[in-house]
């Protein structure tokens, strides 16, 4: 009979404790934090020298996205671009959260996201989401003499009605501009042995084709989590998925890119790695992200259910109660 009774209170304490943080946290996440939007559009006043930061992949390990974006503004880059897979699945609860992360860290420089796989196509009506949080997934701004491009190729297909888009800005931007940089999320080749994590055949050629036509100065993509460099077309292909996500072969520490833009139309890029640190709010990533608050109050049921039972089966154990 005290057994029954001790796992019916330890089970109505639980249902107790998950209710009240199930409150706690509707209480003070009730509305989506504000949205972290690209220049869209926008001519960025600025003159060489100087510098921009390059990261992918952070989905998995919040603790190093956060170290890589004090890294980036500490250096001095003038605007970050992020090569896609924000998060683990597109649900709106993880870009919320995300979002309210992006919030605490202060950011004092634009943010410039290209959306990846696990953005957009894990579920329905990510696209929306997406768009809510971060912006239009395909845009265009410039930074003094330099063009940059968002190009959305996370389905791995890219649409005639993308591709159009990309040409038609290209073709009506590119000439005013001495550089021009396209990011986008999945390269259009992996360029590893056997390697695969890239687009199909026919897409990559047909990406391909439109950059090639308007000369394009470098392509920057994520989705393999390392750090590779490749050339496709005549045209450098950048490749850094290390902002956070379980890191790929061949393993490299995490890591963002500094692109600095010299005057007379040259850049460089440099690696800069980070610590591999724990993440400090994967508990609260588990249980208020990967598993959405819905399942708490699922949770906090079946315990109070099971508490209930096992006060019954005390109940109707022999023995003074």
């Amino acid at each position: 009979m005290k057994v029954y009774q001790r796992l019916a209170m330890a089970c109505l304490t639980l249902a107790a404790l998950l209710s009240i943080a199930h409150i706690v946290w509707t209480g003070v996440h009730n509305d989506m934090a504000p949205a972290v939007l690209p220049p869209a559009g926008e001519a960025l006043q600025g003159s060489a020298p100087y510098t921009f930061a390059v990261m992918g992949d952070s989905r998995d390990n919040n603790s190093v996205f956060e170290s890589i974006l004090a890294g980036a503004q500490r250096d001095g880059a003038r605007f970050i671009i992020h090569t896609g897979d924000l998060v683990g699945r597109g649900t709106k609860n993880q870009f919320e959260w995300l979002l309210g992360e992006l919030q605490e860290v202060n950011l004092s420089v634009p943010f410039c996201a290209v959306p990846g796989n696990h953005d957009l196509t894990l579920g329905p009506n990510r696209r929306l989401v997406y768009e809510r949080a971060f912006g239009p997934r395909q845009y265009w701004f410039s930074y003094g003499d330099a063009l940059f491009v968002a190009f959305d190729d996370s389905d791995g297909k890219c649409s005639p009605e993308d591709l159009q888009w990309l040409d038609s800005t290209l073709a009506r931007l590119r000439p005013q501009y001495g550089l021009c940089f396209v990011f986008t999320h999945i390269p259009p080749r992996d360029p590893r042995p056997n390697g695969a994590h890239d687009l199909s055949e026919d897409a990559a050629n047909a990406l391909m084709a439109v950059l090639t036509k308007h000369t394009v100065t470098a392509l920057f993509a994520g989705h393999i989590h390392t750090y590779l460099e490749d050339t496709v077309d005549g045209i450098p292909v950048y490749i850094s998925g290390g902002a956070g996500a379980t890191r790929d072969e061949p393993i490299v520490p995490y890591h963002y890119l500094l692109c600095t833009v010299n005057g007379k139309g040259s850049y460089q890029i440099r690696k800069v790695d980070v610590p591999d640190v724990t993440n400090t709010d994967y508990a609260e990533y588990v249980y208020w992200v990967k598993y959405p608050v819905e399942k708490s109050l699922a949770v906090s049921v079946l315990f109070l259910l099971a508490g209930m039972a096992f006060v019954w089966l005390s109940y109707r154990q022999p023995g003074p109660h």
